[in-house]
């Protein structure tokens, strides 16, 4: 990974720091739709939840509007 003729013989100490957040930024760019997709899904089970006579409480539209709110950080 780091012999003489591989990939990091012309780098320094701060392209390495670079490539790490690169790398960094890759993965959490790779799991944006896997959690949106896990958020959302809560999100529409807790609305869509009161089928067996449970009123929709103002608890569940509290933790459903910080679910929307991570979820405008996260993309943004």
């Amino acid at each position: 990974m780091g012999g003489k003729g591989g990939m990091f013989y012309y780098a320094d100490g701060i392209d390495k720091v670079l490539m790490l957040f690169g790398t960094l930024g890759c993965l959490g760019d790779a799991l944006m739709s896997p959690l949106t997709m896990l958020i959302l899904s809560g999100i529409l089970d807790d609305y869509g939840g009161g089928g067996d006579g449970i009123s929709f409480s103002i608890d569940v539209v509290n933790k459903v509007h910080m679910y929307i709110y991570f979820l405008f950080i996260k993309v943004s």
